[in-house]
């Protein structure tokens, strides 16, 4: 097959598919030949624009507003999917939500947001993505942070619900490879998005991570998401339970 179009026929869902790393993931596997459902929830905006880059590249689109920290918004975008596709060959569970803080203020609202919007969202979204895989398998990836081993400023309710996720990947492969599913992590260092926006000193903070970092700079969206669809591909078939660091050298 051309590797052009080596996801030709393919069905995927995104979630968080409309902006940063999920709409970097969601176009280029849009190039590579994929159907693509398109999660938010809140930029109708950002939503609609990314839907129409995937059709321009003559793919289908589909849009679903749903908030993944809602066990049944979960079960509806899946549902959608289902309507719109028939089924699913790949999932990607990129939505992040968590409030920003040191580890000695976290209180039960923000502890409860980023469980449920990271690790909770990709339990239950990953379990009802094999539902709709074929019989021949699928892949499944999620997107980390270098947040869950490494102390980033504020970070620790999310950075503990991005290590939960993480011990998801494993259990999930183990049980579902037999099955012909892969399912594997990517873990972003500083990402080029709007997320840094809710960083306290963002511009302190960028200055320190470019200068950790051995090139000297902050990745791009599109960074992450090659690594992410490569993990989605067949040339990534042997790949099973792992968390690929993608930052730069900034954690060495």
């Amino acid at each position: 097959m051309n590797r052009m179009q080596q996801f030709s026929g393919k069905r995927a869902l995104v979630t968080g598919g409309s902006r940063g790393i999920g709409r970097a993931i969601a176009l280029k596997l849009a190039v590579l030949g994929a159907d693509i459902a398109v999660n938010y929830v809140k930029n109708d905006r950002a939503a609609e624009e990314t839907a129409l880059a995937i059709e321009r590249l003559g793919r289908r689109a589909l849009r679903v507003k749903a908030d993944v920290s809602e066990p049944k918004e979960v079960k509806s975008l899946f549902a959608a999917a289902k309507e719109a596709f028939g089924g699913l060959d790949v999932f990607v569970s990129n939505a992040v939500s968590g409030v920003l803080g040191p580890a000695t203020r976290i209180g039960k609202f923000g502890w409860d947001l980023a469980l449920n919007a990271n690790a909770r969202a990709f339990l239950l979204g990953a379990q009802e993505a094999v539902k709709l895989f074929p019989e021949s398998g699928g892949k499944i990836v999620a997107v980390s942070s270098i947040g869950s081993f490494s102390c980033l400023p504020g970070y620790a309710a999310v950075g503990a619900s991005k290590a939960a996720l993480e011990t998801l990947v494993r259990y999930f492969a183990k049980e579902l490879a037999p099955r012909g599913i892969n399912v594997n992590a990517v873990s972003g260092g500083p990402v080029d998005t709007a997320a840094l926006d809710y960083f306290p000193e963002k511009e302190k903070i960028l200055e320190v991570w470019k200068d950790r970092t051995p090139a000297g700079r902050i990745a791009k969206p599109e960074e992450i998401a090659a690594v992410a669809v490569f993990l989605l591909s067949d040339e990534a078939s042997w790949i099973q339970g792992q968390t690929i660091v993608v930052d730069g050298g900034l954690t060495l």
